[in-house]
């Protein structure tokens, strides 16, 4: 492997890695007989863990943002795709941040603990009512807890800043959801995995449209929660949808329509195992062919 020094003489910039682009359970997902997972668990198509993002500062330093059970696949997904680093996982981390309490996003905290990495201390970003439930669990032994306010601004290692930006998600459930900025020098990126409906979003921040809110957020790139493609992938299966709020990704499509010049490179992410756009070219085609995308694990901005 290389040494600490090679390895500053390797980072340029700062980067960040999608570790995930499924939805909290995964692709294949438990209990789940569907052909899509299904494919996955007979080595037909491949596993798509819960989302995350990896971030590498200018000093090649590692930050975590959500912390799933599969955590330890996601480490090598973020390694593989830095081969210049010479590492066969990503370690050790420096910092987690949390969007929110839900179970995809916070059920590999534990792995930090003395079962697996025996970590002490280590930085822990998140608002207040998500630190104080996972205080309530015991969940917080192996960090050292920063809360943080939405719009506030925080660094997180040579050249990287990270800000909370609240958005509306369940909030009866999960205390508060905030969407991440994470800044560097030259280029910055908005991860959006979790949230409600647009209307509920823009009106928060009163913003009109999401190309206003992303051109005041200033970023060049925004990972949107593309939880379903319609509702109606779950329409026959829950009696009430209610309590599964996201905007279908239709929908985003309807408010955004064709990818102008100076728009942000958005991708969808959060994806549910029900979601044709996995692994349907023609749902994929409706979406890149206005100049969207949909994220892909290992990705790297």
């Amino acid at each position: 492997p290389l040494n600490r020094q090679t390895r500053l003489s390797v980072m340029a910039k700062v980067t960040v890695t999608l570790l995930g682009t499924a939805q909290d359970g995964g692709v294949p997902q438990a209990g789940c007989s569907c052909q899509r997972c299904i494919s996955v668990h007979e080595g037909q198509s491949p596993e798509l863990y819960p989302v995350a993002i990896g971030i590498i500062d200018e000093e090649g330093r590692f930050h975590l943002v959500e912390a799933s059970r599969t955590l330890s696949r996601q480490l090598r997904v973020w390694a593989k795709a830095h081969p210049n680093q010479s590492l066969e996982i990503i370690s050790p981390i420096q910092s987690v941040s949390l969007t929110h309490l839900h179970l995809g996003h916070i059920d590999g905290l534990g792995q930090f603990g003395r079962e697996v990495m025996g970590r002490q201390n280590l930085r822990l970003l998140a608002s207040k009512p998500v630190m104080d439930e996972l205080a309530t669990k015991s969940c917080l032994g192996p960090f050292c807890p920063e809360l943080i306010e939405s719009g506030s601004k925080v660094e997180l290692g040579k050249g990287v800043s990270i800000e909370f930006h609240r958005v509306p998600h369940r909030d009866n459930e999960v205390g508060q959801t905030h969407g991440i900025v994470v800044r560097g020098r030259t280029k910055s990126l908005l991860f959006l995995p979790d949230h409600d409906t647009w209307p509920e979003t823009l009106a928060l921040h009163n913003k009109g449209s999401i190309r206003e809110w992303l051109n005041h957020l200033r970023v060049d790139v925004a990972l949107l929660d593309g939880t379903f493609f319609t509702i109606d992938e779950v329409a026959g299966t829950r009696i009430d949808c209610s309590g599964i709020p996201h905007p279908p990704i239709l929908d985003t499509l309807q408010l955004l329509g064709k990818r102008m010049e100076g728009d942000a490179d958005i991708s969808f992410i959060h994806l549910n195992h029900t979601n044709p756009v996995i692994d349907d070219p023609q749902k994929r085609k409706q979406v890149e062919e206005l100049g969207w995308r949909i994220g892909k694990q290992g990705q790297v901005w």
